[in-house]
């Protein structure tokens, strides 16, 4: 199953983050009183992908009051923009802030880089209350309602996590018909809870070796429910396009959306083809099949060094050399955390080798096979494997959304910077174009391939969730080699109504709710 890395071991370091020399004529604090706050002298780009506005946004409660050229009135706790951007929250389809969430309820690194709503259960792992491993939506929901957080959380069923919690340790191998039908049992309880739909990461132990049968089972659960299909999918390399044609024939047989998760072409063969997935996916659109994507905005992935070897084959030198051809260099693989050496942090398998005496692919054989043999070791590595000009042409394809695959502890940037990153070096027409169509694919396009209702927009009725933030300025400041700095140009950040940020620093205050599929709003 897959391993619980190092994420409990950041929670407790509290970030600061900068602050901006523009005012506002209330303290948060005042904001939490039954006056209305008028955001005034903004421009407002709405989520949907039109011409930015000038105006002014009203809040009352938790939801946009009225949007427009609006007159202040003794009610109002009036808050000056000073001619920046008011946009929707952005929306992290595929997140792991969640993890560590219990202790660090502020969720900075989300919010401090505009992040209103995260998606967790991604990559068929639904992080736990506590160790004692599957936890079901309800559990998590109920468990929410009296523990305030500062973000929104909504979640898909977890496959991985399920189908450890059913089969176990017995996992390396296909699942009878009866532990399918008690997977999707499951499954339905997730749904009925007001899960999103079904997550998987047929990447990693144990959704590795499920059958496309079992998942297919599992999601026409999710469909019968209305709801989506995520997929870490079953290569992001070498068996790419078996993997693109299996996520497009579980979209299919289940009749179901499907979406790929962090999407990228993660081998040195398939730099350059991002236009020839593209028409994969076009022709699986056009034949009725609702395929989406979400993608961050950098060249390096992170994860488990295990996940290099698909086969588990981590003895055969060949399959090494191999790997660090094709997919990433000795140089590239970088250690973040490793619980059993802590020396080898922050170097990469080169230097580890090079400290050994060692040739590279004898040190990545023996350091993947260490991981995944010994249950009490964790690790994680980043490791470069994409190139820019691809990351771009797949984040602009039109049913692309912008995502982070981040978490609180910003072992990588993208944990800490990636939204600020796309409106900052990817706009223009090397990048997705407009500021607009940017917010639009952090917003309004998010909350439609989740499912996310009356979020991700700005009009009347929707949820107060919005950023203030400069377009000039913004830019993302965490590199590879300091993933924990916090970008620029973020000003403000609401929640269900509520203030989370003000001139760049956190309130404190924790209005957040775990969103539920079949809630009322």
């Amino acid at each position: 199953m897959i391993k619980k890395y190092f994420y409990n071991f950041f929670f407790l370091v509290f970030f600061s983050v900068v602050s901006f020399s523009i005012g506002a004529k209330t303290s948060p604090v005042s904001e939490l009183n039954s006056k209305d706050i008028l955001i005034k002298n903004v421009f407002i780009i709405n989520g949907l992908g039109d011409l930015r506005k000038e105006g002014s946004v009203r809040i009352s409660g938790e939801t946009i009051k009225s949007v427009g050229n609006l007159e202040e009135t003794s009610g109002d706790i009036v808050i000056d923009g000073n001619g920046l951007i008011l946009a929707p929250g952005f929306i992290d389809t595929h997140s792991h802030h969640d993890e560590g969430l219990v202790i660090e309820t502020g969720a900075s690194a989300a919010i401090s880089q505009g992040i209103t709503t995260i998606v967790r259960g991604m990559d068929g792992s639904a992080s736990g209350l506590d160790e004692t491993g599957f936890t079901s939506l309800a559990r998590y929901s109920n468990f929410f309602d009296s523990h305030p957080i500062a973000i929104n959380v909504a979640s898909f069923s977890a496959h991985n996590s399920i189908r450890s919690e059913v089969m176990g340790k017995d996992y390396k191998r296909e699942a009878s018909e009866d532990e399918i039908t008690r997977m999707q049992d499951l499954v339905a309880l997730d749904m009925q809870a007001g899960a999103y739909g079904l997550s998987t990461g047929l990447e990693y132990d144990p959704g590795i070796y499920s059958s496309t049968k079992e998942v297919i089972a599992l999601a026409k659960v999710a469909a019968n429910y209305g709801g989506k299909y995520k997929s870490h999918i079953r290569s992001e390399d070498r068996y790419y396009w078996q993997a693109v044609n299996e996520i497009i024939e579980i979209g299919k047989q289940a009749q179901i959306p499907v979406n790929i998760d962090h999407w990228k072409l993660g081998a040195k063969f398939l730099w350059g083809k991002a236009a020839q997935v593209i028409e994969i996916l076009d022709a699986a659109r056009a034949q009725g099949i609702e395929i989406t994507a979400d993608v961050y905005p950098y060249v390096a992935w992170s994860s488990s060094i295990t996940t290099l070897f698909p086969d588990r084959n981590f003895d055969d030198l060949n399959e090494a050399e191999f790997i660090l051809e094709n997919l990433a260099s000795a140089e590239d693989i970088r250690f973040v955390h490793h619980s059993l050496h802590p020396e080898y942090v922050g170097k990469t398998v080169e230097e580890i080798a090079k400290d050994a005496g060692v040739e590279n692919e004898v040190m990545l054989s023996r350091l993947a096979s260490d991981s995944y043999l010994n249950e009490a070791l964790s690790e994680y590595v980043v490791a470069k494997g994409m190139i820019n000009s691809d990351v771009r042409i797949l984040m602009n394809w039109s049913y692309a959304n912008v995502t982070s695959d981040g978490g609180l502890e910003c072992s990588h940037p993208r944990g800490c910077g990636s939204f600020p990153r796309v409106l900052g070096r990817y706009l223009g027409k090397d990048g997705i174009g407009s500021l607009e169509r940017a917010v639009y694919k952090m917003t309004g396009l998010s909350a439609a391939q989740i499912g996310i209702k009356n979020r991700g927009i700005i009009k009347p009725g929707a949820f107060a969730d919005l950023v203030l933030f400069d377009p000039v300025n913004i830019i993302d400041k965490a590199t590879y080699e300091n993933p924990q700095q916090r970008s620029r140009g973020i000003h403000s950040v609401w929640i269900n109504g509520k203030r989370v940020l003000d001139q760049g620093k956190s309130t404190g205050v924790l209005p957040g709710r775990v969103l539920l599929k079949n809630q009322k709003d």
